[in-house]
């Protein structure tokens, strides 16, 4: 564990100026800000502790908290309970211009995923059923995965497959390969198109204690059906933690339809 250094901080204390205009703890977020974006303060540091820090830079342990906070809510600084403040790591991008594969992202981003397999059983989902086997009470094949992201717990996903499928993949290679590649191998199940939806979400349990947080701090979920032609085949569920993730979309202008009777009204 690294501690954010003295001379760290005494440069802070050097930069806030109460004289401004600028409530002082926007300056202290800015400054804080500045040095993660721009790598002086590294990903992992610790923070001092909050009295501790409003005492070392002439401020209000308020002015310190709000600053915090607003860095904790733009995924700079990760705050524990009990433990600390630390300076958070870079966000993992996900692009989505295509079928996208988090090992493959991971690894074009230069970080070291890693997977733990959960489990695996045969059983009836709500939703997976009918959707692979026609039937509410079909069986399908769940397996359950937690991804990792440079050592630290990242996603709870789970996924379902026909019951044949899922008994065929070799469990030790579920932890190291891309589904879609074991699918292809394994399998003959080409995965040519999927349709995805993300939201927020809070987190519950078993996932927050899998993925080190507390309950009710937000999450995204996601949720694709992975489709061999028309036939569907997949149906996976992704728990992923809502502060070191974010998607990114490039939007064409030339492909803005015509304005509608319903959006000319609009204002």
């Amino acid at each position: 564990m690294v501690l954010v250094s003295d001379g760290a901080v005494e440069e802070l204390s050097g930069l806030l100026d109460p004289t401004l205009r600028v409530p002082l703890y926007t300056q202290l977020e800015d400054a804080l800000r500045t040095r993660i974006d721009d790598g002086r303060l590294a990903a992992g540091a610790v923070l001092p502790p909050e009295p501790e820090l409003a005492e070392r830079l002439g401020v209000s342990r308020q002015t310190v908290n709000q600053a915090l906070t607003n860095l904790a809510r733009r995924g700079a600084v990760t705050r524990r309970r009990g433990v600390g403040t630390f300076v958070a790591r870079p966000f993992v991008e996900q692009p989505l211009d295509g079928l996208y594969s988090f090992l493959r992202t991971l690894l074009a981003q230069g970080r070291l995923p890693a997977t733990r397999l959960l489990g695996n059983r045969i059983t009836v989902d709500s939703r997976a059923s009918p959707l692979l086997t026609g039937g509410p009470d079909g069986l399908v094949y769940e397996i359950s995965r937690l991804r990792l992201v440079d050592g630290e717990p990242f996603v709870v996903e789970t996924v379902y497959l026909g019951v044949g499928c899922g008994e065929a993949l070799p469990r030790e290679r579920l932890t190291r390969e891309v589904l879609y590649d074991l699918l292809r191998e394994c399998c003959g199940v080409e995965v040519t198109h999927a349709e995805e939806t993300l939201r927020p979400v809070t987190v519950e349990q078993p996932e927050a204690s899998l993925l080190g947080l507390q309950v009710g701090e937000p999450v995204f979920l996601v949720e694709r059906t992975g489709y061999a032609g028309s036939q569907p085949v997949e149906l996976r569920r992704s728990v992923i933690r809502g502060d070191r993730y974010r998607f990114r979309v490039r939007l064409e202008g030339h492909t803005l339809g015509e304005a509608g009777p319903a959006d000319r009204r609009a204002p």
